[in-house]
């Protein structure tokens, strides 16, 4: 797949990122499954910004969560993905910072407790879908809900 870089919109991004999850597979557990080529949500956004994987997302998971952490288009997208679940992140009431990581990790890899499935790829790619289109018409990442 051929992918013409950089990306700076949010839409564009989550937009590019969909295409790669159709094209590659989704990955629940790893960043990425080199036996069959498969993707995280992490990884494929994170390809759809620079348009490479590095091998740390195959050998070393602590430095490709470092490069996700510190890629700023990538946190943003991620967030909004974050956003769109029907759950909320884990915050951390010490620092207030939502890991949204964990968040999307945790919703891709965790069965549905009424259901017992998992997200299938269409669901996953319609929340990635969802995520632009809500990162489009809003101007910034909403709010954590706050439980009353």
């Amino acid at each position: 797949m051929n992918l013409t870089l950089p990306r700076t919109s949010t839409g564009t991004i989550l937009d590019v990122a969909t295409q790669l999850l159709s094209y590659f597979g989704l990955e629940r557990t790893d960043l990425i499954n080199t036996s069959r080529e498969a993707l995280s949500i992490e990884a494929a956004v994170f390809q759809a910004v620079t348009g490479r994987i590095p091998n740390a997302f195959t050998r070393d998971p602590k430095t490709a969560e470092l490069l996700l952490e510190t890629n700023e288009p990538t946190q943003e997208a991620l967030a909004w993905i974050s956003a769109v679940l029907p759950t909320d992140a884990p915050h951390d009431p010490d620092t207030g910072i939502d890991d949204h990581l964990e968040h999307i990790r945790t919703w891709v890899s965790t069965p549905d407790f009424f259901t017992g499935a998992l997200p299938t790829v269409p669901e996953v790619i319609g929340v990635v879908l969802r995520a632009k289109q809500t990162a489009e018409s809003l101007a910034a990442v909403p709010a954590q809900r706050i439980a009353a």
